[in-house]
């Protein structure tokens, strides 16, 4: 059986990035990978700016009574100022050469149309910058990052309305089992909801086709393969039972079968193919193809899709608790956050299904580690922290 990371990178060393590129508003790019670093285009603030809502002066006037000439307000055009004189100014407002200072309005005493100035002011205090954040031609987003909600408000502060993003990879998923029927039918009590291929359905980085169930079936399971798709993802006939024919219907389309065990629990039947297209074939049980999907198949659709970062990332935790496990391969386990660590769950049989949705990530423990004790340190994966390096990610 293959180990893991010999696994994982078969997979990466077979997937090719996508070059394809499309042009989309902003306000449809989230969850895009970026084609193209951004530059900002001017300085950011633009002007230097004031941070509190005060009063604008200079460093000669600390401690005496200043007249108040004038106010400026956000938008409104910069007043300059001499000696003995003073500005009302907002946040925001754009600060004259000739102010040195911001005094907030509640450290002044007002006295008409005179201000009193404490001593204690500080030089440029309050006063924002030009280009204090970023300057004009500095990199802000680069090439083959995921924009989200925060990324996007960036693209519209620098004034840009539409950005060159890769085109979503295209995946398609095949169901197999003549026990699996899909959520909105009805099932008899020896057959199965299919869970698994709407978990792949919601990936936000590849547009999912999902055909209808596949019986255990040779000849309908290679009628079912399109090699037009970037990605082929097929459930359930991957071990060595009677009815398993998927990794033997690819190989008779002429797919170089790389492997089709690997070396971990749950989910040691996964097979990898490469034809005119890539195949990952996962087992029918959930909770294996779900693990599966996150350390192996994620990865390989974030490179596709043009992501830099599709290595599998984590954060060192201590354990809250402990559980004892048999030895050989490694292991997933799934867990949960606490305020004082990772809690390790004690269901993780590949066929339930409610495991994930009641976890927070998992940790992949040693093949020859048979303990983990309370306060270990361990490798969180939440499997969405990413790296663009390779990350020994396994638990020791």
């Amino acid at each position: 059986m293959l180990p893991i990371y010999k696994a994982q990178k078969t997979i990466l060393d077979s997937t090719k990035p996508t070059n394809k590129i499309e042009i989309i508003p902003i306000e449809i790019a989230n969850n895009r990978v970026l084609a193209y670093d951004i530059k900002a285009t001017f300085d950011m603030p633009r002007f230097d700016n004031s941070a509190m809502d005060g009063y604008g002066i200079k460093m000669a006037d600390i401690g005496k009574k200043i007249k108040l000439i004038s106010k400026t307000l956000a938008g409104d055009k910069n007043n300059s100022i001499n000696e003995s004189e003073t500005i009302k100014i907002m946040t925001g407002a754009k600060v004259d050469k000739s102010i040195e200072a911001v005094v907030p309005v509640e450290f002044v005493e007002v006295d008409g149309d005179f201000i009193q100035i404490p001593n204690d002011v500080k030089e440029k205090a309050n006063i924002r910058p030009q280009g204090e954040e970023f300057k004009k031609d500095d990199i802000l987003l680069t090439k083959g990052e995921v924009l989200n909600e925060s990324k996007i408000s960036l693209l519209a502060s620098l004034g840009i309305t539409h950005i060159k993003v890769f085109v979503k990879p295209n995946v398609l998923i095949i169901p197999t089992g003549n026990e699996i029927k899909n959520h909105y039918e009805n099932i008899n009590e020896y057959e199965h909801f299919n869970s698994s291929s709407l978990y792949f359905k919601l990936e936000k980085l590849a547009n999912v086709t999902i055909l209808d169930v596949v019986g255990d079936n040779i000849e309908k399971i290679k009628n079912s393969i399109d090699e037009s798709y970037d990605l082929i993802i097929t459930t359930g006939g991957v071990s060595k039972g009677d009815a398993d024919f998927t990794t033997e219907a690819f190989r008779q389309k002429g797919y170089d079968i790389k492997f089709s065990w690997i070396a971990i629990k749950p989910g040691k039947p996964f097979g990898f193919g490469v034809g005119k297209n890539l195949a990952c074939l996962l087992t029918g049980n959930p909770l294996a193809a779900v693990f599966n999907y996150q350390i192996f198949v994620k990865p390989l659709i974030r490179k596709l899709a043009g992501c830099k970062e599709f290595y599998i990332d984590y954060l060192e935790l201590f354990t809250t608790n402990s559980l004892k496990r048999k030895a050989g391969r490694d292991e997933v386990i799934p867990v949960n956050i606490k305020s004082e660590g990772v809690e390790l769950s004690t269901k993780r049989g590949s066929g339930m299904i409610s495991v994930t949705s009641k976890s927070d990530g998992v940790i992949v423990i040693d093949k020859s580690t048979w303990e983990i004790k309370e306060n270990d340190k361990v490798k969180f994966i939440d499997f969405n922290k990413w790296s663009r390096e390779f990350k020994e990610f396994i638990s020791e």
